[in-house]
């Protein structure tokens, strides 16, 4: 009987190990990134997770491993991005990316800091990824490689974006990427509009824009119009 019950566990504990994946290698550059920078290393998911999150419920969303491999500035070539942990009496998080086109030089996505990262997924377009502050919730920015950096919410000629603001301020097309510009058309709060041009820089981040209203009309506009569309429904 003993005999039975021990071979029962064995066969348990063995089957158990069978269905578990094997972590997928380390893209080597990743590997070869990570060598470039001492004192950090590669997101542990099964030990500097807190707040009840595991490793299995990130694989179940589909953000496990800690990275990804994306072509994130463009040039037709896969890079890599990851999120990366300072040891020390309290952990630091932050998330590199690493570019095909210049291996020994990481870019840092998000800053290294105490707040918890989970993990890192890819964005709705193909040169996006979201540090995954939180997970399976709509609050984790997106980013995108600007060209001289990973800029939040950066949108990119030929996307769609919504126009709106928090406080139910006007909003409307500039003739130029100025505030100080003349306002040329006021428009409704929830319009839609497709990006033409982007100037600016972080922090001071302009569109220019077509609306797709009956009445196509098209001027510039300031990051700080571009709305959450999921806030306009309903």
């Amino acid at each position: 009987m003993k005999l039975a019950v021990v071979l029962l566990l064995s066969a348990v504990v063995v089957g158990h190990l069978a269905a578990a994946p094997d972590p997928p290698p380390l893209p080597s550059l990743l590997a070869n990134g990570l060598r470039q920078l001492p004192g950090l290393r590669l997101l542990d998911q099964s030990r500097d997770l807190l707040g009840g999150i595991t490793v299995d419920d990130l694989k179940d969303s589909g953000y496990w491993p800690p990275w990804l491999v994306r072509d994130l500035d463009r040039d037709g070539r896969p890079d890599v991005a990851a999120v990366v942990v300072k040891p020390g009496p309290r952990l630091q998080y932050g998330v590199i990316a690493i570019h095909a086109r210049n291996p020994r030089v990481a870019e840092w996505v998000t800053p290294l800091g105490t707040q918890l990262l989970n993990g890192i997924a890819k964005g709705n377009a193909a040169d996006t990824l979201i540090p995954l502050f939180c997970v399976d919730c709509d609050a984790n920015a997106w980013f995108r490689w600007s060209g001289r950096a990973y800029e939040a919410e950066l949108y990119a000629v030929g996307e769609e974006l919504t126009l709106a603001t928090d406080d139910e301020r006007k909003v409307g097309l500039f003739a130029r990427s100025s505030q100080a510009s003349r306002l040329l058309f006021p428009l409704m709060q929830c319009t839609r509009a497709v990006v033409r041009r982007v100037a600016g820089t972080a922090g001071d981040r302009w569109y220019f824009v077509e609306t797709r209203s009956r009445q196509r009309v098209d001027g510039w506009i300031p990051a700080s119009f571009v709305f959450d569309a999921g806030g306009c429904e309903g």
